[in-house]
């Protein structure tokens, strides 16, 4: 298995094109709490409520003091729509994200800050009720966000993820709705 997240990993860093080599490659799998909000005027009244979800992204750094780190993440959020005229139902977002990671101080350090901007495609599925009627959407669309966190090393090969994500230009089809998410996460960071 070890072959294999190494494979994807160095993977990922060619078909970004950014960097020559590889030193470490990582395998992260995260949690999050996700607090989103509607935008658009088709969205008045409508509100979503919080929702956990989950992603795992993958990918490797390469500098001086691995301060640079690119990789994709694919995750999931499942949220429950409510509307003032009695609308309910639910959105699942599943981002597929390239990230970027700069990382502040060296590898000595206990704990290492970072900047993270992302773009990627979102695939939202959106199934809502309203007295009857029903509206259901499929789509994806282009989006972009950026996020800062810190790493803590807890063992050699094992460090402890916390971030804040933003992301923006995520839309809902056949609307002028778009939705915008906050997101707090913890991963689990076991680099190769």
């Amino acid at each position: 298995m070890k072959a294999n997240l190494k494979t994807l990993a160095i993977a990922t860093c060619l078909a970004l094109g950014t960097c020559t080599y590889a030193q470490e490659g990582f395998v992260r799998p995260e949690l999050s709490y996700n607090f989103a909000s509607l935008k658009g005027s088709d969205a008045s009244g409508s509100t979503l409520k919080d929702a956990g979800g989950y992603a795992v992204a993958a990918g490797a750094s390469f500098g001086a003091q691995n301060e640079h780190e690119i990789g994709i993440s694919v995750g999931v959020a499942n949220f429950w729509i409510s509307g003032s005229s009695g609308a309910y139902g639910k959105v699942k977002t599943m981002p597929i994200l390239a990230n970027y990671r700069y990382y502040l101080g060296t590898k000595a350090n206990s704990a290492r800050f970072y900047l993270a901007p992302s773009v990627g495609n979102t695939s939202v599925k959106v199934n809502e009720s309203n007295k009857g009627s029903t509206f259901s959407s499929s789509n994806t669309s282009f989006n972009w966000g950026g996020g800062i966190g810190a790493l803590f090393k807890v063992a050699d090969k094992f460090d402890v993820d916390l971030g804040f994500r933003y992301m923006e230009g995520i839309k809902i089809k056949d609307t002028n709705i778009h939705v915008q998410v906050n997101t707090l996460y913890i991963g689990a960071n076991f680099r190769f």
